[in-house]
């Protein structure tokens, strides 16, 4: 007669009981053992099992798509994909469709900052998923939910990237997506580099035409009303290397002195806490000068809309930009722009109200965290310090530039083009 004990030692691999058997002179020490490598079995087991889970639901199927619209991301944080993500869910929302927010802040360890303020979806809504996080969250997230939100899910992936070649690494979340939508054309060439032939990438710029147009209070941010203000905000979460704000501080330091008219340069700075030598380093390199003004305040996007209202000059000597949010919402706010000419900033920069700034492409060195090989663009300083003193000291021409952003004729900027191509890739009514 086989007992239950006996059933489940045959069942035991061949390996644990010859150890068994050759341990009989120590019972403790071979329970032991036996008991560990059935545990290690187990949790292989148990893997191998969340794996098969995992690859059956993420296993695309190129669904149809229909509602609800799902955005996954950081709704809850203080952060440029953050703020993509609401842009995108108040869009769809815009364009007559149920949405749905499922906020990950927490889940890559950015702190819950905003409310948000779309409800998530119930556990019967099979509708679309966009995932705006970029491949690496995307994959761990399908991991440690075993694809459980993508199952039986049309899946559309939001990713943004700043160089013309998308990393290699990337390339396996390609199998968890039906399609690609990214901010810009030139974030779209670099993906479709190491995209497979299934799947379609196409770029959806984020819909601007949303956002508010406060009143300027230069009042509340202490900025003196006798002076020119220049503004240039960056997040050193996205790296000081490819926001490159010495090269600003350059620029602006030498247009004061062609000028010759007072202005103050405003650094707004998102991330120091994490980067606080980053931060050591800007502030070592501005101490001794009065006209510029470091700021590390946490705001929200209504309090740096009104920040940007409130100044009459937007800077940005990126290195590279796969949209360029910052000089986006200038523009939509009505202030002229001055910019590295190159990435996909210039995609929505027109001469009427902008001023493109002259490079030199160079190889991108530095920044092994996140951008390891390719090249990138060094701004010219002197072009960028010439151009931002004349738009310092001639308010004529600054006004006019300030004018035309009104009729900059971008899909961000405008509310029926950018519903139309919404509704082209996403055709839920």
């Amino acid at each position: 007669m086989t007992t239950p004990l006996l059933t489940l030692w045959r069942r035991l691999p061949v390996p644990i009981r010859r150890a068994a058997h050759l341990a009989k002179g120590a019972p403790r020490a071979a329970f032991d053992a036996w008991t560990k490598r059935l545990d290690e079995a187990a949790k292989a087991r148990a893997q191998r099992a969340s794996q098969a889970r995992t690859r059956r639901r993420a296993r695309r199927r190129n669904r149809r798509p229909k509602p609800p619209v799902t955005i996954v991301g950081f709704h809850g944080a203080v952060h440029g994909l953050g703020e993509g993500a609401r842009m995108l869910a108040r869009g769809f929302a815009d364009a007559g469709l149920p949405v749905r927010a499922v906020d990950l802040s927490e889940f890559v360890g950015f702190p819950l900052d905003l409310p948000v303020t779309f409800p998530p979806p119930s556990p019967k809504e099979r509708g679309v998923v966009i995932s705006h996080i970029n491949p690496p969250e995307l994959l761990r997230w399908v991991r440690e939910t075993e694809g459980l939100p993508i199952g039986g899910r049309r899946h559309i992936g939001y990713w943004a990237w700043e160089l013309e070649d998308a990393p290699s690494a990337w390339a396996p979340a390609f199998d968890l997506v039906d399609e690609v939508w990214t901010p810009s054309a030139f974030a779209a060439d670099a993906l479709r580099k190491i995209a497979p032939a299934r799947v379609k990438v196409t770029p959806l710029p984020y819909p601007l035409y949303l956002n508010p147009r406060p009143a300027a209070d230069r009042g509340r941010f202490d900025l003196p009303d006798d002076q020119v203000v220049v503004l240039m905000a960056f997040d050193l979460r996205s790296t000081a290397q490819r926001k490159n704000p010495y090269a600003a501080l350059r620029a602006f330091q030498k247009a004061q002195a062609l000028a010759a008219r007072p202005a103050l340069l405003l650094c707004k700075v998102v991330g120091s806490d994490l980067y606080p030598d980053a931060l050591a380093a800007l502030a070592a390199q501005v101490a001794a000068d009065p006209a510029i003004r470091l700021m590390t305040d946490s705001l929200s996007a209504q309090d740096m809309a009104v920040l940007t209202a409130s100044c009459d000059i937007v800077l940005s000597l990126h290195r590279s930009e796969g949209y360029g949010l910052l000089l986006a919402e200038a523009i939509w706010l009505g202030k002229p722009t001055l910019a590295t000419g190159w990435s996909a900033n210039v995609e929505f920069m027109d001469l009427a109200s902008s001023q493109l700034v002259d490079y030199a492409l160079i190889p991108v060195e530095g920044d092994g965290a996140i951008y390891q090989d390719g090249r990138w663009a060094d701004a010219d300083v002197d072009d960028a310090a010439r151009k931002l003193a004349r738009m310092i000291a001639d308010d004529a021409w600054r006004a006019q530039l300030a004018a035309a952003t009104a009729r900059n004729a971008h899909v961000s900027f405008d509310r029926e083009a950018w519903r139309r191509m919404a509704q082209a890739l996403l055709p839920l009514k």
